[in-house]
Parts: C-alpha cells; structure tokens; sequence
C-alpha cells in the first residue's frame, strides 16, 4: 500500500498518514486514533477537537485532544 500523506479527512495525528473510520490504529505508526473521556469512557475520532466529553460534559485536557 502507497504512503499517503496530508490528505482525506482521517489523518493520523502523529505520522499524518491517511486512515479511515474503522480504524482503531494508523497502520503507519500504531498511534491510536481516539480518544477517551476520563469522566464515562466514551470514545471518539481524536479529529473532534471537544473541550468537553459528548456524553457527560467533563472537561478534556488538550494534550488528551492531541495526540501523540
């Protein structure tokens, strides 16, 4: 599979590779693709830059908003 960078709107946060939706982990560089509110443990795609969780309301720290 061809390296693509910089483009699609699932692009892993560390290596900028290409991703999609059903992915857990770039297959580039393993970083994981999302995130985990600390509060309830619901998910999403770490490109959702939420400062609150979704679900519950806590508050998400920016370095769990990026990662890497």
């Amino acid at each position: 599979m061809p390296e693509r960078k910089g483009e699609g709107p699932f692009r892993c946060p560390r290596c900028a590779a290409v991703t999609w939706g059903d992915l857990n982990y770039c297959m580039e560089c393993g970083q994981e693709l999302y995130i985990e509110c600390p509060g309830c443990g619901a998910t999403w795609r770490y490109f959702y830059e939420y400062p609150f969780c979704p679900s519950c309301g806590t508050k998400i720290k920016k370095e769990m908003r990026k990662a890497g």
